[in-house]
């Protein structure tokens, strides 16, 4: 009864196994349906400070949620604490050489603005940010940029909560 036992067992290990972790993996240059890219900050000078809301602000309980925490007027000095960058990845041909090992022909998927001409790009199972002019690439199904800044808020009487950041706040580029 031992030896039947750890002939399934070793049968087991050996071949099935493996089979199933071979079925759940993704070949090398799949990208994630979505790339969340957390504490991003993205664009050039962006910084994590005091900022001003632009319009009325409405932060939820994390990204993407309905679930309103606080409604923020125009005006109002807030702390920005982090922030991620939610991709959805755009699949791109080289059509010349780029740096980090990307060449001409190869397949990569654009995630998200990095600041300075920099583009963080899914690669070969790795997140690398590329130099990216629009001619560096061929779009093969999506539109450009498929990304959205979500940010942390805390607010002066302690309320902390989620809004997206676009054109909400003022005084988020240390550049001026």
């Amino acid at each position: 009864m031992n030896r039947i036992l750890a002939f399934i067992a070793a049968y087991i290990t050996a071949f099935i196994l493996p089979a199933a972790a071979a079925a759940t993996t993704h070949t090398p240059n799949a990208p994630p349906p979505e790339f969340i890219d957390r504490g991003a900050c993205p664009f050039e000078c962006c910084v994590y400070r005091d900022w001003t809301t632009t319009r009325e602000v409405t932060l939820v309980d994390k990204p993407r949620s309905s679930h309103v925490v606080i409604k923020i007027p125009t005006g109002r000095t807030v702390t920005g604490v982090t922030g991620q960058v939610i991709s959805k990845p755009v699949r791109w041909v080289a059509v010349r050489d780029l740096e980090e090992g990307i060449h001409k022909g190869d397949v990569y998927y654009l995630l998200h603005y990095a600041g300075e001409g920099y583009w963080a790009v899914w690669h070969r199972g790795r997140v690398v940010n590329v130099s990216l002019e629009a001619q560096d690439g061929a779009k093969d199904g999506g539109a450009g940029d498929q990304s959205v800044w979500w940010v942390q808020i805390r607010t002066r009487d302690g309320h902390t909560g989620w809004a997206v950041s676009t054109d909400n706040f003022a005084n988020q580029d240390s550049c001026g």
